[in-house]
């Protein structure tokens, strides 16, 4: 039995099929097959089943996912035990909206590279929602958030800084010339979001909904460059950071209208479980982005 292979059948458990966890862990599917299968063959057991599209644990995978866990705890303590490496290296997995990556933390990112290349920095991108899920299960270090505040009682969370959001549009928009938007503006109107579950979008989609103001289309887009070109294209609306349009609204491709709806203001910060083992690598980039980006 070897240690890569639990940590393989702990994921698919976690994340809820295979291919998920060979994604998240880098492998082909294939090799995660072949692991939970030799897994199965040195047991004399097997350890998941189907029922339609669902993957359920059988009860000798419940009893198995008990030893590993307490496995992967103990090679866990052991290595925090003895790693007295005062140089940061070993995987580091982080979680942050798109958003914050392109036009914050970039240059943070390939400093922090630069000055510690033994570490295996892997970013992932997405919401809040995903981001907890995996601090939870032990599944991601820490992550960036964009929130209006925070409340989690078993995450350890440091506001950054404060985080202006604007509703864009292209300066030929109908709503451009308005001297306020309300939310009874917004009927039949297309909305375009990065992903569904964002803080702002959230509020924007409860006002909508108490106001029985219903929009044309919402759209959901994965990158924010597509949504800006779109807006600039005057295929519909956004709300995005305003750090995120900056250039667009200087060159006046993009404008920000007077929004007088529900509250959009966000924050952004910094999380991890309050169990979480801050290793080296970790504890330094803290340290690095509290020196250049909080002064």
């Amino acid at each position: 039995m070897e240690f890569r292979q639990l940590k393989t059948f702990m994921s698919i458990v976690n994340l809820g099929s295979f291919s998920q966890a060979a994604q998240f862990l880098g492998y082909t599917q294939s090799s995660v097959t072949t692991h939970i299968q030799l897994l199965e063959k040195e047991l004399n057991t097997i350890l998941f089943e189907r029922f339609g599209h669902q993957l359920m644990l059988t009860t000798d995978g419940e009893r198995l996912y008990d030893y590993a866990e307490k496995i992967t705890k103990l090679a866990d303590d052991a290595k925090n035990e003895f790693d007295h490496f005062e140089i940061p290296r070993g995987p580091i997995m982080i979680g942050m909206p798109e958003s914050l990556c392109v036009y914050y933390l970039t240059d943070l990112l390939q400093e922090y590279t630069l000055l510690y290349p033994d570490v295996q920095l892997k970013v992932k991108f997405g919401i809040g929602s995903d981001f907890r899920n995996l601090l939870r299960k032990n599944m991601m270090d820490f992550a960036f958030f964009h929130e209006k505040d925070s409340s989690d009682t078993d995450l350890i969370s440091t506001l950054l800084w404060d985080e202006p959001m604007g509703m864009l549009a292209s300066p030929d928009h109908a709503l451009a010339a308005c001297h306020n938007v309300q939310i009874k503006d917004l009927q039949e109107q297309r909305l375009i979001f990065m992903e569904s579950g964002t803080a702002y979008q959230t509020a924007l989609e409860e006002g909508l909904a108490k106001a029985e103001i219903v929009p044309k289309t919402i759209l959901e887009i994965c990158h924010i460059q597509t949504i800006k070109q779109m807006v600039i294209n005057n295929l519909g609306i956004t709300v995005l950071p305003l750090a995120a349009a900056a250039e667009e609204l200087k060159a006046g491709i993009l404008i920000q209208l007077p929004w007088q709806g529900v509250e959009l203001e966000t924050n952004a910060y910094l999380a991890y479980h309050k169990d979480k083992w801050l290793s080296h690598g970790i504890r330094a980039f803290i340290r690095l982005m509290e020196e250049r980006l909080l002064k």
